[in-house]
């Protein structure tokens, strides 16, 4: 079967492996377009890959930073790319001292030029065997002085705007990337009986965190005073599921049972900041 997602087959039927099992340029295996948001109007559409394009470094988890950021006109009948920058994603140290790159699991408009980043690393987490995480925050870019990529040469099947290596080419100004606000930090999750590392228990914070939605703690946020809910996902990792179609039952192989969190953080943002 032909694949556009990653390559391992349906937990239903294992014999059915996805071909081709990796790729030779393009997005990397289950590293798409995880990031979508729209302006308030509905005019225009914003989405970040996940990490770099394959040929761009995103063959590795330590060297796939620059991540491609796609601005699209809607209209009703049709969509047409208008502009295209580069987001170099954090890089953080893994529990074995190794550097690797946080992956971005969802952005949120907040105006023209600013937009919010969840990154995050992986394998830490409830249900897994490291519980602390190192990364995992919500972050701010700034496209106001990067480079606008979007040509035939860098849109081109396997048109590149970093090495292999993930060496971000001369002359081209990635979009400005500043850390913000740590989901990790124990002396606020304890306030709520959460904690990050430690006991696997539910109070450890799940490893997916995917989502991100604002609304004003005050009428319309003309104060710039906002709430920002974010959602983990379970992975459907449990023991009582089903697939396909409730037709198979299934029990994740970790012998856990994760709840969906969520977490509410009260924030200042830009006077002018509204909702989507």
């Amino acid at each position: 079967m032909n694949s556009f997602s990653a390559d391992s087959p349906p937990r239903y039927d294992p014999s059915r492996h996805p071909k081709p099992a990796a790729p030779t340029s393009g997005r990397g295996n289950n590293q798409g377009f995880e990031g979508l948001t729209a302006s308030p109007d509905g005019k225009t559409l914003y989405v970040l890959s996940q990490s770099a394009l394959y040929q761009e470094g995103g063959n590795s988890t330590s060297t796939r930073r620059h991540a491609r950021f796609f601005i699209y006109s809607v209209q009703r009948h049709s969509t047409e790319l208008k502009a295209e920058y580069v987001v170099p994603l954090p890089l953080y140290k893994n529990a074995a001292n190794q550097t690797r790159v946080a992956s971005q699991s969802e952005i949120y408009y907040i105006s023209d030029t600013q937009f919010l980043v969840l990154s995050r690393d992986s394998g830490a987490g409830h249900g897994l065997p490291e519980s602390k995480s190192v990364y995992r925050q919500l972050d701010v870019i700034d496209i106001s002085k990067a480079t606008n990529i979007n040509t035939a040469e860098y849109n081109a099947a396997t048109g590149a705007i970093a090495s292999t290596t993930g060496v971000l080419k001369p002359g081209i100004d990635a979009a400005k990337y500043c850390s913000w606000l740590d989901f990790n930090l124990n002396s606020q999750l304890n306030k709520f009986g959460a904690h990050n590392g430690g006991a696997q228990d539910a109070g450890l914070l799940n490893e997916k965190w995917e989502s991100i939605a604002i609304a004003p703690v005050n009428g319309k946020g003309d104060d710039g005073e906002f709430y920002i809910f974010s959602f983990s996902d379970n992975d459907f990792v449990t023991q009582h599921g089903f697939m396909k179609g409730g037709k198979l039952p299934y029990a994740d192989s970790s012998g856990f049972n994760l709840d969906n969190q969520m977490l509410v953080f009260k924030v200042t943002l830009p006077k002018g900041t509204r909702p989507i």
